[in-house]
C-alpha cells in the first residue's frame, strides 16, 4: 500500500482527541468486525495490542508494538504535538502507523484551541508476493476505512467535555 496520510482539523481539544485516538482498547468501536486485546497497564514504548478482525474462522490478528509514546503532559509546552508510533508485527500485516495531535486555533471559533490530527500509515500484506496483487484494492479500502474511523474518533472527541 502507498503510505496513507489523513489530516483532519477539529474544535475538540488536543487532550480530548488524544484520549480517543490513543485508546487502543477502543479501536474495535471504529473498525468493523474487530475486537481488541491489549497488554496490561498503560501504553508506553514496548507495549503491545492487537486487533482481531474478520468473520468466524477467518479471524486474523493485526498485532502492533508501540515504538514512540509522547502523550500530552501538563509539564510540556502547550503548543507541542503529542505523538505515538506503532509497528505492525503480525504474520499477515506489516508496516507502521504514526499519529500526531497538534494544538491549533480553531478556524471560525476565536479563542477556541482545537486540534490538527495527522494519521500516517503504511500497511504491507504478507507474504510479500501478495503485496503487488492486493495493493490497489488495499489502497482504496484503507483510505475509506481509516477515513471513516478517524472521522468517528473526532466526532467522539468533539462530544467530550475535556
Amino acid at each position: 500500500m502507498a503510505t496513507l496520510h489523513l489530516t483532519r482539523h477539529t474544535a475538540a481539544s488536543p487532550a480530548a482527541v488524544w484520549d480517543v485516538v490513543a485508546d487502543f482498547a477502543g479501536y474495535g468501536d471504529w473498525m468493523p468486525m474487530t475486537r481488541m486485546t491489549t497488554d496490561a497497564g498503560e501504553p508506553r514504548v514496548g507495549w503491545g495490542f492487537a486487533g482481531l478482525s474478520g468473520p468466524g474462522p477467518l479471524v486474523f490478528s493485526d498485532s502492533m508494538l508501540v515504538t514512540r509514546w509522547d502523550p500530552p503532559s501538563p509539564d510540556s509546552d502547550p503548543a507541542a504535538p503529542a505523538v505515538f508510533r506503532v509497528v505492525k508485527t503480525g504474520r499477515l500485516l506489516g508496516g507502521w502507523a504514526e499519529v500526531t495531535v497538534t494544538p491549533e486555533p480553531h478556524i471560525g471559533s476565536p479563542g477556541v484551541l482545537g486540534s490538527r490530527l495527522d494519521w500516517v500509515e503504511d500497511v504491507v500484506v504478507r507474504p510479500l508476493p501478495f503485496k503487488r496483487l492486493f495493493e490497489p484494492a488495499l489502497d482504496r479500502a484503507s483510505t475509506w476505512l481509516y477515513g471513516r474511523a478517524v472521522d468517528a474518533m473526532l466526532a467522539r472527541a468533539a462530544g467530550s467535555r475535556r
